[in-house]
């Protein structure tokens, strides 16, 4: 019996599911907004926990769009 390697070339490696940057915490979120805000001229930014991943990312969106 000979061994049949499987053609796998259509999947993507195991990443992130998201592309914004991923805080573990709110109050690692809201760390990095009062860092943004001492150092760039800025809309106001919240954080918000993403439903895909499960991380903490940040926006200039009010509540009601996100």
């Amino acid at each position: 019996m000979a061994y049949k390697t499987s053609n796998f070339k259509s999947l993507d490696p195991i990443g992130p599911t998201c592309k914004k940057t991923m805080y573990n915490s709110l109050a690692e979120a809201q760390d990095m907004i009062r860092y943004i805000k001492e150092n760039r001229t800025v809309r106001d930014l919240q954080a918000y926990e993403c439903t895909t991943c499960g991380m903490w990312h940040l926006t200039s969106k009010s509540k009601k769009h996100i």
